[in-house]
């Protein structure tokens, strides 16, 4: 067999296999988006209305007892519950039902309590648009007014976006306590892309949602703050 004859069959061995390796890629990653599709609608049975207040129903710990609440964000795919484990590496690579799944699953930071300034959300930027795959489109929202709903077993939280940036994965948005809350605020409204036109007289929370971006060097973050019973008025 002459030299460029073996050269050939080479390397059209190895298209082969490269196909037949990406294929089966592609296959997997469809049936993991199906799996997170169907435990997404199974578990939204789970959302009830009380007095027209939203909150979840405790037998969602039944189907996962590391659910702390449900996330809803308009104008994007985000509508998940959340789960929080003891370190920040599980629900990378497992779903809400703990199977090995590279989607991964909405979660808290580890770290997070609910007495904290900052709760910090993480979800994967998935290209289907599941999990946080659909943040972008914050970047092209016509309107300022935009809710994140955190549904809980015992109320309905609101946040108002107030902003949406890109940003190193050091940077420290992701700090549960700050020094002053009012100066944290003012910095990410700065760094926001979008004018959200929101004042913000007081809140004692904000929340933070970040996911990956630009092949996991940087971040998109989006800040929204805790919408107050007691008047926000000055």
């Amino acid at each position: 067999m002459k030299k460029k004859e073996k050269i050939r069959i080479f390397f059209l061995l190895f298209f082969a296999i490269l196909f037949l390796f990406s294929a089966i890629n592609l296959i997997a990653w469809h049936k993991e988006n199906k799996k997170v599709k169907k435990i997404t609608e199974e578990e939204k049975k789970r959302i009830k209305v009380k007095n027209r207040e939203k909150y979840l129903d405790t037998n969602i710990l039944k189907d996962n007892e590391d659910t702390i609440g449900w996330i809803i964000v308009d104008g994007t795919n985000i509508n998940y519950p959340v789960v929080q484990s003891d370190d920040n590496e599980y629900y990378l690579t497992h779903d809400f039902k703990k199977k090995e799944n590279s989607a991964g699953w909405i979660f808290m930071d580890y770290q997070n309590k609910w007495s904290d300034q900052n709760i910090v959300i993480y979800g994967h930027h998935r290209k289907d648009g599941s999990m946080f795959g659909s943040i972008d489109k914050l970047f092209d929202n016509n309107t300022k007014d935009i809710s994140i709903t955190f549904i809980t077993t015992k109320t309905s939280i609101k946040y108002q976006v107030f902003s949406i940036y890109k940003i190193s994965s050091k940077d420290n948005y992701i700090e549960k306590n700050f020094n002053n809350l009012d100066n944290m605020i003012n910095k990410f409204i700065k760094r926001s892309e979008i004018n959200f036109q929101q004042n913000i007289y007081h809140t004692d929370q904000i929340i933070t949602l970040s996911t990956c971006h630009n092949n996991n060097i940087d971040r998109i973050v989006v800040h929204g703050y805790k919408k107050n019973i007691k008047n926000l008025s000055k």
